[in-house]
């Protein structure tokens, strides 16, 4: 197999780009990702007989912070392979060149959240990315209707980033940078949703093309200082959601132990380590990964 060349596209294959992502991905958030993230040195792509076959992003996304150090951190994203190239490695010389792209711009870290499971092995396996971040995940079928409901307000991004990292202060988390918000909160409004103040939580809610309404981080209080919210009833925020936005189901996914644990991102250290040290109940927690 003949060894696969990477590079960075020039901007008249935005359009090109812009069919692959459709390709892929469906319509949604194009335009929105172009006009806040496109940047043809932060773009990697693997040729096809005449257009980009391949592509993937490194997003300046915020500071990893842990205790009370904090390291700027990228994300790998929208990695995506046109159907007729795939099975080539072309998706994993694309990882591996935004990985070193990492290194070459000096961030101590790199994360990615794969859109399957099963690529956890595959990236562990063909890649210096390694499991890290973790999500609590409730399947509600029906909203509790009777519940007490939390008064739901629609808050700006930058509301939600002033009162996510009041709820956040002690966890390992991602510090995500106001522009990531203000995307976040783009897609919300073109799915059919927004950024929420639910009593005193917040939530990203995002309606999917399928009906169901994905509740993309919930923060209670109580969830800082890793002292992780055991006790805390969701049933009237979840009714409060529904009430503005019904649905046949609700996912929410939330650091509070509200449901089960699962695996939802992985991180690369291109260089040197730093020495990080985790109990059971206290995974670093990422937040949003726009999927």
């Amino acid at each position: 197999m003949s060894e696969i060349i990477t590079r960075s596209p020039s901007d008249n294959e935005i359009p090109a780009l812009k069919k692959l992502w459709n390709t892929v991905f469906g319509g949604t958030g194009i335009e929105s990702f172009f006009r806040h993230f496109f940047n043809a040195d932060l773009c990697v792509i693997a040729d096809g007989t005449d257009s980009p076959a391949a592509m993937g992003y490194l997003l300046p996304v915020g500071d990893f912070v842990w205790d009370s150090k904090s390291y700027r951190c990228a994300m790998i994203y929208s990695v995506a392979t046109l159907p007729a190239y795939r099975g080539r490695g072309m998706a994993t010389a694309v990882t591996g060149r935004l990985i070193n792209l990492a290194r070459e711009l000096a961030y101590p870290a790199v994360i990615l959240c794969p859109s399957d499971d099963k690529l956890f092995e595959y990236y562990k396996s063909h890649t210096t990315l390694r499991e890290w971040f973790y999500v609590n995940e409730l399947i509600v079928k029906k909203a509790p209707a009777d519940a007490c409901t939390e008064l739901l307000t629609e808050i700006t991004a930058n509301m939600y980033h002033l009162l996510r990292e009041e709820l956040l202060k002690g966890i390992v988390h991602v510090k995500q940078d106001l522009h990531i918000l203000e995307y976040q909160a783009e897609l919300c409004k073109e799915l059919g949703g927004g950024l929420f103040r639910v009593g005193d939580s917040i939530a990203v809610v995002e309606r999917q093309v399928d009906g169901r309404i994905w509740i993309k981080e919930l923060l209670l209080p109580g969830d800082g200082a890793n002292a992780f919210n055991s006790g805390y009833d969701i049933s009237g925020i979840i009714a409060s959601i529904a009430s503005k936005f019904p649905a046949s189901e609700y996912i929410v996914r939330s650091p509070s132990p509200i449901g089960k644990r699962r695996r939802f991102g992985m991180i690369s250290f291109p260089d040197d380590p730093p020495v990080f040290s985790f109990d059971n109940e206290s995974k670093p927690w990422f937040g949003m990964a726009f999927d």
